[in-house]
């Protein structure tokens, strides 16, 4: 090695740092580094610009319905976080399997059975009773006349307190009667389903059967308790600047009260449903029980459960087949309905915090995220920030839900983190990418990047090759800058392509001198051959290079090359802000020493006696002795290439 050459290389000595003289090297050719906080600072604000973007995009595309998959199971985990409640509220009676068995398993439910069940809730003193069974067609006319004056009977002020289902009503008979039309109520059955299957929202009004808008069961019986229209308040909400009107409404003192605060009743939109919790958790008795209450001599408790009540009259059996996935499990139609009418009832409305407040919490966390990402590793930095971002968003969300009643999703946050997380991971490799860029080959750092993104420190045995130009200080002191960059500017593309072409990885250049590696950072076991073959190419390559620059006027060159093998702490070493891939160990010293000995011994081209064995048959060689170096307690048993045997290949290694 040249003079230069042998000041630098002492850094590399066992125990010394080694990134100094790379660092040095490095510097001097791409400009003085930025300092680390400099960097720092500016990482963090790239970070933050996409965080920001990512919280624009993920509310964007919230707004426009294409996470709402994502934001219904993000509810869905808040309202089972809440627990089981048991609302006094609202009773079921049902018509389960043994009371369907008793009717000898007729449908349409025997109207007779239905009329003493109305009855009997009469003289317990429910408050009103919504009927969650169909009564489209006509059937025995003594029974549909035993259920039309039960509905009737139970009347106040001349309106029944009686809700039946919306739909086309009997052609003819009791039911038909424009009377008893004008006497019951309505309210739709109707509530949609999501993609998944599941029933997670209802409208309050919707499109009834005759095109004209018709409230839901749950609103209808609210409105005729506050002693109101269902149709003509719907109609007044639609009249309403602000769609809202009053329904009854459940106090804390546990009775019904006529008015309340007032809610939205706009046609068509959604409300999640605030499930109380699994099947019955609504008090439920069967509807065998209720129809002995409505016999002319029963006797009815004066605290029964139904007293002051809604009540809701629906098929529990399974034969029904009225039953509904919900995120709270399997339930019956009618306990959908109950869920309605208490969540209505006691205001526990769910409402939506608005893309404004969504889009300010995702931004705070992905300012939190992106000092977290500026501070650890893509992966680790973004595990980091969804588990800090779930531990904040999951209580608060918690707290919002269900001490407010607003629905902020914890979840819109987290994706916000993973776009900006895939950011800076693709920050990662681009980085890398330029750092590795220069030191390897493209498939090479495709395969880096594919199998060793993080690049971790190891120890592995590879081969190492150092190469220098002969005279080169010398005679840079003697030409014209021009000739010396040209010179350079055909010498290194040349060897870093002989390199490249055998899998090497370009550790460094020191002055004039090549530090390549094999077998780092990809595993190659024939990684000493790689080395041999390539500091072949390397001397193939500067014999044309030398055939070439005296017809431009420029002098030829002389090399030397020595090839080791050896184990070395191959990794990442630098900061976070600039790092380089390099090799670290005992084994680059002795390869750097034994390239100085080509000048004393004449040659071109030395081999350890590792590098040698790990060769096998592949190379001819020429054994030059043993030869002390400095830095070492034992000498090196040193090998002259005289030829090489692979692919028609051969080089004579040769004195100079």
């Amino acid at each position: 090695m040249c003079e230069r050459e042998q000041a630098i290389l002492p850094s590399r000595g066992a125990g010394s740092d080694v990134s100094q003289s790379a660092g040095e090297a490095l510097s001097k050719s791409d400009g003085p580094p930025p300092t680390e906080r400099r960097v720092r600072r500016r990482r963090l604000v790239t970070l933050w610009g996409a965080g920001f973007l990512a919280s624009l995009l993920v509310t964007a595309a919230s707004s426009l319905g294409y996470l709402e998959p994502l934001q219904a199971r993000a509810l869905d985990v808040l309202l089972l976080l809440g627990g089981q409640r048991f609302p006094s509220d609202v009773v079921i009676v049902a018509i389960d399997d043994a009371a369907f068995a008793a009717l000898e398993e007729r449908q349409p439910i025997p109207r007779q059975h239905l009329a003493r069940v109305v009855r009997g809730l009469q003289r317990s003193g429910a408050e009103i009773v919504g009927l969650d069974i169909t009564l489209g067609g006509a059937t025995a006319p003594t029974d549909d006349a035993a259920l039309a004056a039960a509905i009737h009977d139970f009347s106040r002020d001349g309106v029944s307190r009686v809700v039946i289902p919306e739909g086309k009503p009997p052609d003819t008979g009791p039911l038909a009667d424009p009377e008893f039309g004008r006497v019951v109520s309505r309210g739709s059955g109707r509530v949609p389903v999501d993609r998944d299957g599941l029933i997670r929202r209802a409208a309050f009004v919707v499109p009834g059967p005759t095109g004209a808008v018709s409230p839901i069961l749950a609103v209808a019986l609210l409105a005729r308790l506050g002693g109101s229209d269902p149709r003509a308040l719907v109609e007044a909400a639609s009249h309403a600047a602000d769609g809202k009107v009053s329904l009854a409404v459940w106090r804390p003192d546990g009775t019904w009260t006529a008015t309340g605060p007032e809610i939205p009743l706009r046609p068509g939109e959604l409300w999640r449903i605030s499930f109380v919790g699994p099947e019955k958790s609504f008090l439920t008795i069967p509807s065998t029980a209720v129809a002995r209450l409505g016999e002319p001599d029963a006797v009815v408790p004066a605290d029964n459960p139904f007293r002051g009540r809604v009540v809701l009259v629906g098929a529990t059996f399974q034969d029904s087949r009225d039953f509904f996935q919900t995120p709270v499990g399997r339930l019956p139609g009618v306990e959908v309905h109950a869920n309605l009418v208490h969540m209505i009832g006691t205001r526990r409305l769910i409402w939506s915090s608005g893309w404004l407040t969504g889009l300010a919490i995702q931004t705070a966390t992905v300012l939190v995220a992106g000092l977290v990402l500026v501070l650890l590793r893509p992966l680790a930095g973004t595990l980091a920030a969804i588990g800090l971002a779930l531990g904040v968003g999951v209580p608060g969300s918690y707290l919002a839900f269900h001490g407010g009643g607003y629905a902020v999703d914890f979840l819109l946050p987290v994706v916000a983190i993973c776009a900006l997380g895939v950011f800076a991971h693709a920050l990662t490799r681009r980085r890398l990418r330029q750092s590795l860029g220069r030191y390897v080959g493209r498939d090479v750092l495709a395969q880096i990047l594919t199998e060793h993104p993080g690049l971790s420190g190891e120890r592995r045995e590879v081969s190492i090759l150092v190469s220098d130009i002969r005279g080169f200080t010398t005679l840079s002191e003697k030409l014209p800058a021009e000739s010396v960059a040209a010179h350079l500017n055909d010498y290194f593309p040349a060897m870093v392509a002989a390199i490249f072409a055998h899998r090497g990885t370009v550790d460094d250049f020191i002055g004039d001198g090549i530090l390549a590696v094999f077998g780092a950072p990809l595993t190659d076991p024939d990684h000493a051959r790689q080395a041999v073959r390539a500091a072949v190419g390397m001397q193939r390559a500067l014999d044309r290079l030398n055939e070439a620059w005296p017809t431009r006027g420029l002098p030829t060159l002389r090399m030397g090359i020595a090839v080791h093998t050896g184990v070395v702490f191959a990794g990442t070493v630098g900061s976070r802000e600039r790092v380089k891939y390099t090799v670290i160990g005992d084994a680059v010293n002795v390869t750097a020493r034994l390239e100085g000995l080509n000048k004393d011994l004449g040659t071109t081209l030395l081999l350890t006696e590792e590098a040698r064995a790990a060769v096998g048959d592949l190379a001819e060689t020429r054994y030059r002795g043993e030869i002390p170096v400095k830095g070492r307690a034992e000498p090196l048993r040193v090998y002259e290439l005289v030829q090489l045997h692979a692919d028609g290949q051969s080089r004579t290694g040769g004195s100079r």
